[in-house]
């Protein structure tokens, strides 16, 4: 199946504002950080949208990862209550971890 954009209408409109350096500089960088184009941050951020670093999507694709194969370890573990016990709390604060990260409360 082909790639589909997310958005069905093209952004035709242009706004212009005035800003310091040091202010286009700030914004410039949150863009890199977010891995985002500086009108797309601009867009998200004035229409209240939520913007993830890239960095974060990363750390939470990585911590879903080792869930899962924690989980894949309980299963064949499942015959010893202390090896699934030691999963079960690892797979509750790979979960916390995420939720951190999505709150940015780390």
């Amino acid at each position: 199946m082909p790639f589909k954009p997310r958005v069905t209408e093209r952004a035709t409109k242009r706004f212009e504002m005035r800003m310091t350096d040091e202010e286009y500089e700030q914004l410039l960088n949150d863009a890199e950080l977010a891995s985002l184009t500086l009108s797309e941050l601009v867009r998200r951020r004035s229409l209240g949208r939520r913007i993830h670093a890239a960095t974060d999507m990363i750390a939470i694709r990585e911590l879903r990862r080792l869930g899962g194969l924690q989980k894949l370890t309980m299963k064949l573990a499942a015959q010893h209550d202390g090896i699934v016990d030691e999963c079960i709390a690892t797979i509750k604060s790979l979960r916390a971890a995420i939720d951190r990260i999505v709150l940015h409360d780390r």
